[in-house]
């Protein structure tokens, strides 16, 4: 999962990544942490330090490069976004649209977020790459939008699957 935190100035990728693997992209996140300072904006609850903590074996002086900001709503989300200043620090956006799932926003206010983080994405891929990670959404319609609109404003989609295993056990009845 190292390759799936490839992250490269002029531009921002989209990560569809399924939940259950947030761990792996946390130990990647770690080891992209050893090459120099990171940003991450943890937008899902999902940034967990034990995890980076064992990952980097207990090295402070790398730990100290990772800087975590917490958005909790979508107008959070993009308040982090804005407030992030351009440099060449990578960033790292975990489950960025989990704060656009809110219904108590209305809809229309949601996209009009969802705009100013895309646009914001943008700014801040310009002197240093940014990844977006974000999971398969929910079934909703609104949800759907929102998610098709992130990967269309996408540099470039990236979908991790879960391999399906090679053998299936065979039902007894």
């Amino acid at each position: 999962m190292d390759n799936l935190l490839d992250i490269r100035p002029g531009h921002w990728n989209l990560h569809i990544i399924p939940s259950s693997h947030i761990g792996q992209l946390l130990v990647a996140a770690a080891h992209l942490a050893h090459r120099g300072p990171l940003t991450i904006l943890d937008c899902g609850r999902q940034y967990d330090a034990t995890i980076v903590a064992c990952a980097l074996e207990g090295r402070e002086e790398i730990a100290d490069r990772i800087k975590t900001r917490h958005a909790f709503i979508c107008s959070e989300a993009v308040k982090l976004l804005q407030t992030t200043p351009v440099s060449r620090t990578p960033v790292l956006v975990l489950d960025l649209l989990s704060t656009f799932n809110d219904e108590n926003v209305q809809f229309r206010m949601r996209q009009f977020l969802l705009e100013n983080a895309i646009q914001n994405l943008n700014r801040l891929s310009r002197n240093a790459g940014v990844a977006v990670i974000v999971y398969p959404p929910p079934s909703l319609p609104d949800s759907l939008r929102l998610f098709e609109r992130l990967k269309f404003a996408a540099s470039k989609i990236i979908t991790y699957e879960v391999p399906t295993p090679a053998y299936q056990q065979e039902s007894m009845f």
